[in-house]
């Protein structure tokens, strides 16, 4: 990086992690999907789901179901949380290309980094970790 000869701490960038840093669109809408149909809700597409991407869970199913009574709402969002965290066994989010390397070169710059999200903590871990592997 031109510019970045002095390697002194430069300061803190806050990444979002899905569909910045990680690839996560097919596990959230796979996951979604799953959800809706335990839920027994009326199917929606894979365009539609990844429309909510970004939104808080209470928010998607708003979107998805205008409709829904807000009481089933805290039920499908716990029924999307645990489908989710099965689902991370199965499909792992990958770094987009070039962010390993991107942030490995800030990190020898200088910068420091974390990733703010509204998902929980444990379900940001292994995805994270492998993003980091660099550092190793």
């Amino acid at each position: 990086m031109e510019g970045f000869e002095d390697k002194q701490n430069r300061g803190l960038i806050i990444f979002d992690f899905d569909g910045t840093l990680g690839d996560t669109r097919r596990n959230i809408v796979t996951t979604m999907q799953m959800a809706i149909k335990e839920m027994q809700l009326p199917e929606r597409s894979e365009a539609e789901c990844a429309s909510t991407i970004g939104l808080p869970l209470a928010g998607c199913f708003r979107t998805l179901f205008p409709d829904i009574q807000e009481e089933l709402i805290p039920q499908c969002a716990e029924t999307y949380r645990r489908i989710f965290n099965e689902n991370l066994q199965k499909i792992t989010p990958e770094a987009f290309p070039g962010v390993v390397k991107t942030l490995k070169t800030l990190k020898e710059h200088g910068f420091a980094f974390t990733i703010a999200s509204s998902r929980s903590r444990n379900s940001l871990m292994e995805p994270t970790i492998s993003l980091t592997e660099w550092k190793n």
